[in-house]
Protein backbone atom coordinates (compact mmCIF):
# COMPACT_ATOMS: atom_id res chain seq x y z
CA UNK A 1 0.00 0.00 0.00
CA UNK A 2 1.33 3.42 -0.94
CA UNK A 3 2.31 5.77 1.86
CA UNK A 4 0.11 8.77 2.41
CA UNK A 5 2.66 11.28 1.15
CA UNK A 6 3.14 9.30 -2.11
CA UNK A 7 -0.60 9.22 -2.74
CA UNK A 8 -0.85 12.96 -2.03
CA UNK A 9 1.93 13.78 -4.50
CA UNK A 10 0.61 11.56 -7.28
CA UNK A 11 -2.80 13.24 -7.51
CA UNK A 12 -1.59 16.75 -8.49
CA UNK A 13 0.80 15.22 -11.01
CA UNK A 14 -2.01 13.37 -12.73
CA UNK A 15 -4.12 16.52 -12.73
CA UNK A 16 -1.37 18.63 -14.24
CA UNK A 17 -0.68 16.06 -16.93
CA UNK A 18 -4.38 16.01 -17.80
CA UNK A 19 -4.39 19.79 -18.05
CA UNK A 20 -1.48 19.73 -20.48
CA UNK A 21 -3.39 17.61 -23.00
CA UNK A 22 -3.84 19.85 -26.09
CA UNK A 23 -7.26 20.41 -27.60
CA UNK A 24 -6.74 19.74 -31.30
CA UNK A 25 -9.33 21.00 -33.77
CA UNK A 26 -9.60 19.69 -37.31
CA UNK A 27 -9.57 21.79 -40.47
CA UNK A 28 -13.37 22.06 -40.75
CA UNK A 29 -13.77 23.08 -37.11
CA UNK A 30 -10.99 25.67 -37.31
CA UNK A 31 -12.31 27.22 -40.52
CA UNK A 32 -15.87 27.29 -39.15
CA UNK A 33 -14.68 28.95 -35.96
CA UNK A 34 -12.57 31.46 -37.90
CA UNK A 35 -15.51 32.27 -40.17
CA UNK A 36 -17.82 32.91 -37.24
CA UNK A 37 -15.25 35.08 -35.48
CA UNK A 38 -14.50 37.29 -38.48
CA UNK A 39 -18.19 37.84 -39.23
CA UNK A 40 -18.77 38.92 -35.62
CA UNK A 41 -15.58 40.99 -35.65
CA UNK A 42 -16.57 42.90 -38.76
CA UNK A 43 -20.07 43.48 -37.41
CA UNK A 44 -18.50 45.11 -34.34
CA UNK A 45 -15.77 47.08 -36.12
CA UNK A 46 -18.06 48.78 -38.64
CA UNK A 47 -20.15 50.12 -35.76
CA UNK A 48 -17.27 51.74 -33.92
CA UNK A 49 -17.63 55.52 -33.61
CA UNK A 50 -15.30 57.71 -35.71
CA UNK A 51 -13.33 54.81 -37.24
CA UNK A 52 -16.05 52.34 -38.16
CA UNK A 53 -16.31 53.67 -41.73
CA UNK A 54 -12.75 52.47 -42.40
CA UNK A 55 -13.77 48.83 -41.93
CA UNK A 56 -16.60 49.19 -44.43
CA UNK A 57 -13.93 48.74 -47.09
CA UNK A 58 -12.41 45.63 -45.47
CA UNK A 59 -14.09 42.33 -46.29
CA UNK A 60 -12.88 39.75 -43.77
CA UNK A 61 -14.96 36.99 -45.35
CA UNK A 62 -13.37 37.64 -48.74
CA UNK A 63 -9.91 37.50 -47.14
CA UNK A 64 -10.68 34.10 -45.60
CA UNK A 65 -12.19 32.90 -48.89
CA UNK A 66 -9.00 33.83 -50.73
CA UNK A 67 -6.86 32.27 -48.00
CA UNK A 68 -8.68 28.96 -48.40
CA UNK A 69 -9.20 29.35 -52.16
CA UNK A 70 -5.51 29.48 -53.08
CA UNK A 71 -5.34 25.86 -51.94
CA UNK A 72 -6.55 23.13 -54.34
CA UNK A 73 -9.72 22.41 -52.32
CA UNK A 74 -12.57 23.72 -54.46
CA UNK A 75 -15.47 22.46 -52.34
CA UNK A 76 -14.06 23.88 -49.10
CA UNK A 77 -13.34 27.27 -50.69
CA UNK A 78 -16.81 27.43 -52.25
CA UNK A 79 -18.48 26.54 -48.94
CA UNK A 80 -16.48 29.20 -47.06
CA UNK A 81 -17.48 31.83 -49.62
CA UNK A 82 -21.11 30.71 -49.68
CA UNK A 83 -21.57 30.54 -45.90
CA UNK A 84 -19.69 33.75 -45.16
CA UNK A 85 -21.36 35.64 -47.97
CA UNK A 86 -24.86 34.59 -46.92
CA UNK A 87 -24.12 35.61 -43.33
CA UNK A 88 -23.01 39.03 -44.58
CA UNK A 89 -26.18 39.40 -46.66
CA UNK A 90 -28.25 38.47 -43.64
CA UNK A 91 -26.48 40.91 -41.32
CA UNK A 92 -26.18 43.87 -43.71
CA UNK A 93 -29.74 43.57 -45.03
CA UNK A 94 -28.84 44.01 -48.71
CA UNK A 95 -29.83 41.78 -51.63
CA UNK A 96 -29.84 38.33 -50.04
CA UNK A 97 -27.66 35.87 -51.91
CA UNK A 98 -25.62 38.41 -53.88
CA UNK A 99 -22.56 38.36 -51.64
CA UNK A 100 -22.92 34.62 -51.13
CA UNK A 101 -22.88 33.96 -54.86
CA UNK A 102 -19.96 36.26 -55.65
CA UNK A 103 -17.76 34.82 -52.91
CA UNK A 104 -18.72 31.25 -53.81
CA UNK A 105 -17.70 31.92 -57.40
CA UNK A 106 -14.43 33.59 -56.36
CA UNK A 107 -13.50 30.80 -53.94
CA UNK A 108 -14.30 28.06 -56.42
CA UNK A 109 -12.44 29.65 -59.33
CA UNK A 110 -9.39 30.32 -57.16
CA UNK A 111 -9.29 26.72 -55.95
CA UNK A 112 -9.65 25.37 -59.49
CA UNK A 113 -6.88 27.69 -60.69
CA UNK A 114 -4.64 26.63 -57.81
CA UNK A 115 -4.88 23.05 -59.07
CA UNK A 116 -2.95 24.20 -62.15
CA UNK A 117 -0.74 26.92 -60.70
CA UNK A 118 0.79 27.56 -57.31
CA UNK A 119 -0.96 30.57 -55.77
CA UNK A 120 -0.20 30.08 -52.09
CA UNK A 121 3.03 32.05 -51.64
CA UNK A 122 2.83 35.18 -49.49
CA UNK A 123 3.30 37.62 -52.36
CA UNK A 124 0.98 35.78 -54.75
CA UNK A 125 -1.81 35.64 -52.19
CA UNK A 126 -1.76 39.42 -51.79
CA UNK A 127 -1.91 39.89 -55.56
CA UNK A 128 -4.80 37.43 -55.77
CA UNK A 129 -6.58 39.22 -52.91
CA UNK A 130 -6.25 42.56 -54.70
CA UNK A 131 -7.76 41.12 -57.87
CA UNK A 132 -10.50 39.33 -55.92
CA UNK A 133 -11.43 42.60 -54.16
CA UNK A 134 -12.05 44.35 -57.48
CA UNK A 135 -13.95 41.38 -58.93
CA UNK A 136 -16.07 41.04 -55.79
CA UNK A 137 -17.03 44.73 -55.88
CA UNK A 138 -17.87 44.61 -59.59
CA UNK A 139 -19.98 41.45 -59.36
CA UNK A 140 -21.80 42.67 -56.27
CA UNK A 141 -22.62 46.01 -57.94
CA UNK A 142 -23.81 44.15 -61.06
CA UNK A 143 -26.22 42.00 -59.05
CA UNK A 144 -27.58 45.04 -57.25
CA UNK A 145 -28.09 46.78 -60.60
CA UNK A 146 -29.61 43.70 -62.26
CA UNK A 147 -32.18 43.24 -59.48
CA UNK A 148 -32.89 46.99 -59.27
CA UNK A 149 -31.41 47.23 -55.77
CA UNK A 150 -28.69 49.71 -56.69
CA UNK A 151 -29.34 53.34 -55.85
CA UNK A 152 -30.17 55.46 -58.88
CA UNK A 153 -27.63 58.03 -57.71
CA UNK A 154 -24.75 55.49 -57.86
CA UNK A 155 -22.54 56.00 -60.91
CA UNK A 156 -19.85 53.87 -62.51
CA UNK A 157 -17.26 56.19 -60.98
CA UNK A 158 -18.65 55.42 -57.53
CA UNK A 159 -18.32 51.68 -58.16
CA UNK A 160 -14.71 52.12 -59.30
CA UNK A 161 -13.90 54.25 -56.26
CA UNK A 162 -15.38 51.67 -53.89
CA UNK A 163 -13.48 48.92 -55.69
CA UNK A 164 -10.17 50.75 -55.30
CA UNK A 165 -10.84 51.43 -51.62
CA UNK A 166 -11.75 47.76 -51.11
CA UNK A 167 -8.53 46.77 -52.86
CA UNK A 168 -6.51 48.97 -50.52
CA UNK A 169 -8.37 47.98 -47.36
CA UNK A 170 -8.32 44.24 -48.04
CA UNK A 171 -4.66 44.28 -49.06
CA UNK A 172 -3.61 46.02 -45.84
CA UNK A 173 -5.77 43.69 -43.76
CA UNK A 174 -4.36 40.70 -45.65
CA UNK A 175 -0.84 41.68 -44.61
CA UNK A 176 -1.92 41.10 -41.01
CA UNK A 177 -4.47 38.31 -41.34
CA UNK A 178 -2.66 36.00 -43.75
CA UNK A 179 0.27 35.38 -41.35
CA UNK A 180 -2.24 34.75 -38.56
CA UNK A 181 -4.06 32.31 -40.80
CA UNK A 182 -0.79 30.54 -41.59
CA UNK A 183 -0.15 29.99 -37.89
CA UNK A 184 -3.65 28.82 -37.00
CA UNK A 185 -4.98 27.25 -40.21
CA UNK A 186 -2.07 26.75 -42.58
CA UNK A 187 -0.85 23.33 -41.53
CA UNK A 188 -4.43 22.06 -41.37
CA UNK A 189 -5.67 22.97 -44.84
CA UNK A 190 -2.60 22.34 -46.99
CA UNK A 191 1.18 22.38 -47.15
CA UNK A 192 2.36 25.91 -47.75
CA UNK A 193 4.73 26.69 -50.60
CA UNK A 194 7.73 28.99 -50.44
CA UNK A 195 7.90 32.48 -51.89
CA UNK A 196 8.74 31.28 -55.37
CA UNK A 197 7.21 32.75 -58.54
CA UNK A 198 4.01 31.26 -59.88
CA UNK A 199 4.91 27.85 -61.23
CA UNK A 200 2.90 25.04 -62.85
CA UNK A 201 1.51 22.62 -60.29
CA UNK A 202 0.05 19.77 -62.38
CA UNK A 203 -1.47 19.96 -65.84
Amino acid sequence: MLPYYAMRQSVPQRRSSAQRLPLELGATARITLALGLIVVLQSVLVRLPHIGFVFEYVDFVLILTVFVGVQPTALRAALVGLTGGLLQDLLWGVLYGASGFTKTLIGYLLAVTSMKFSLDSRITRLLVLSLASVVNTGLFAFFLYFFSSLSSETTFRDVVRIGMLALLGNSLAGLVLFPLGDRWLGKWIAVRSTDEPIAPRAF
